[in-house]
């Protein structure tokens, strides 16, 4: 079970509820990190929701447009504190606030402010399965597991942009796209 938060006393009270992510996060106090972390509760910080509000923001009013700047920093800071901490992070584009097609720069934006690329691509499969409680079935290349696979041209440790170009796609062990 997920819930939708940018704030703290919401997101608190979700995570002492029991649910197993927090979508945003974008003004989690201390208190609330580290009860997530310790219950295990996954922090989704769809980056790209907060990036692409952030972007759009000279077509708001303006004092919805600096509330959006703010809450871009401020997401900045608690997903910084959050990685220090080791609360769990799953990856999460929250694809109805941005055009369609474009999740996967959700990889790069998370680099961008922190996390190491081979972590950022474990948030998109392996803990992405974790806290969905499908782990056992999809996330990791293992005998046994479902075979979905995306592959790129280049090492996506040297350029996480990469993920934002597949070459290759294969969904339930049939391939979809390919060069």
């Amino acid at each position: 079970m997920a819930a939708h938060s940018h704030g703290d006393l919401a997101a608190r009270q979700a995570v002492e509820a029991g649910v197993d992510s927090i979508e945003h996060g974008s003004v989690l106090s201390d208190e609330t990190l580290k009860l997530m972390r310790a219950k295990g509760t996954y922090l989704v910080p769809t980056r790209l929701a907060v990036y692409w509000v952030n972007q759009m923001a000279a077509k708001y009013p303006p004092a919805i447009a600096a509330k959006a700047r703010a809450t871009l920093t401020e997401h900045e800071q608690v997903f910084r504190y959050a990685l220090k901490m080791g609360v769990p992070i799953a990856f999460g584009a929250d694809s109805g606030v941005s055009p369609h097609g474009m999740n996967a720069k959700e990889f790069a934006l998370l680099v961008e402010i922190g996390m190491e690329a081979a972590a950022a691509l474990r948030s998109g499969t392996r803990e992405a399965a974790k806290s969905l409680g499908i782990g056992t079935a999809v996330g990791t290349l293992e005998a046994g597991k479902i075979a979905d696979i995306v592959a790129v041209r280049g090492n996506v440790l040297n350029n996480i942009a990469a993920t934002e170009k597949p070459v290759f796609v294969m969904r339930h062990g049939q391939v979809v796209v390919q060069p």
